[in-house]
């Protein structure tokens, strides 16, 4: 052990000539081992703000040193572990593989995740002809008691490497507006893409078996985030707090929110258009029936928007569920069809390993997640 001795002690130095170098840092040979002996709740407020800091990669995390340091802090410290700490899962399958292997009281208990919202292949159990191709939406009624705080996901369908397509466009479009409409399972939703192509109109080719194009098809936009910022509001209640927001990102790191419609310049040139042809309009000062399309109206036409997609802004949306909403996980599927019902089916008669097992699921999405669409 080392011992300091201190000038002004035997009246050599006083108290104002003392030298940093005689004294040691005040973190050093300095243990607390009375940390148990704190009341509950503090020690409660010392794991959540420990792990609220942390973001645990699946599948490669550990847990947290704090959690081996004795059998009593391990299981007081755990429960704050998954209501505070974000879990990341790097694809939609590692999101599955990590969901399974929790009980429904661990899953009720998670609060915070991250995922890149890779579509998820899979083979009927009674049809091995062809396989179905789930996207994100669907996969979040298979974990009954699902309520989250934040929902995070990655757009799958733009980025480096991956071959983008109308496909691809309107597979974001559309999975972020069935989150709205009838997601479940968080509170708040956080949608995250590297470009805002997906935002214009589509146009996407199909092929026919001969592999020459058959088809030319185009789908149009709505005005956003309005129309979507109207949808929270319908479903939760006008004066509850639900409310979509979005921001762009031209610059690495500079966010700024979008004031008014993303694509306003389309509205613009649409209702321009439109007004040429009305003849039908009685009273033309009367104008509450056109301030805001509805989302059954015609679509957007292309944002027209230069640039390659490296080149183009980044786009974050935020969707925050009303005060009161139900959100918790029940199983209820986004307008269950009949692929929908027959995943949830074959989960419950088989179970995620064996689904594995017989090679009913379909790996390696993410290398070129358009082409399953």
């Amino acid at each position: 052990m080392r011992t300091y001795q201190y000038g002004w002690r035997s009246g050599r130095l006083g108290p104002d000539q003392w030298s940093h170098r005689m004294i040691p840092p005040a973190h050093q040979y300095v243990s607390f081992t009375r940390f148990l002996a704190l009341p509950p709740e503090i020690r409660n407020q010392i794991y959540a703000s420990h792990f609220r800091t942390l973001t645990l990669i699946y599948p490669t995390f550990s847990l947290p040193p704090l959690l081996f340091t004795s059998h009593q802090i391990h299981a007081e410290a755990l429960p704050f572990l998954q209501k505070s700490a974000t879990y990341n899962l790097l694809t939609t399958e590692h999101l599955v593989d990590f969901l399974t292997t929790l009980t429904p009281a661990s899953i009720a208990q998670l609060r915070h995740i991250s995922v890149r919202g890779f579509p998820f292949p899979v083979y009927p159990d009674d049809d091995d002809s062809c396989y179905h191709t789930h996207l994100f939406p669907s996969l979040l009624p298979l974990f009954l008691g699902l309520h989250l705080d934040t929902l995070e996901v990655i757009d799958a369908f733009h980025g480096k490497g991956v071959d983008e397509d109308g496909w691809g466009h309107d597979a974001t479009y559309y999975d972020l507006e069935a989150m709205i409409k009838q997601g479940r399972g968080w509170k708040e939703l956080v949608f995250k893409s590297v470009n805002d192509c997906w935002l214009e109109a589509s146009v996407y080719e199909c092929y026919g078996a001969d592999g020459t194009v058959a088809t030319t098809q185009m789908t149009g936009r709505m005005a956003q985030p309005r129309v979507w910022d109207r949808m929270i509001k319908e479903r939760d209640g006008e004066d509850s707090g639900a409310r979509v927001e979005m921001w762009s990102c031209a610059e690495e790191g500079v966010w700024e929110k979008v004031e008014g419609d993303y694509n306003a310049d389309l509205e613009d040139e649409a209702e321009g258009d439109n007004t040429e042809d009305d003849t039908d309009q009685d009273d033309p000062e009367d104008d509450s029936e056109q301030e805001s399309p509805d989302e059954n109206e015609g679509p957007m036409l292309s944002m027209g928007r230069e640039g390659d997609d490296e080149s183009r802004p980044s786009i974050k949306v935020r969707v925050r569920r009303g005060e009161g909403a139900e959100y918790v996980q029940d199983r209820r599927s986004i307008g269950e069809d009949k692929p929908s019902r027959k995943l949830r089916e074959m989960f419950e008669k088989l179970g995620w390993k064996e689904i594995k097992a017989r090679k009913l699921f379909i790996p390696g999405a993410e290398k070129r997640p358009c082409s399953h669409l």
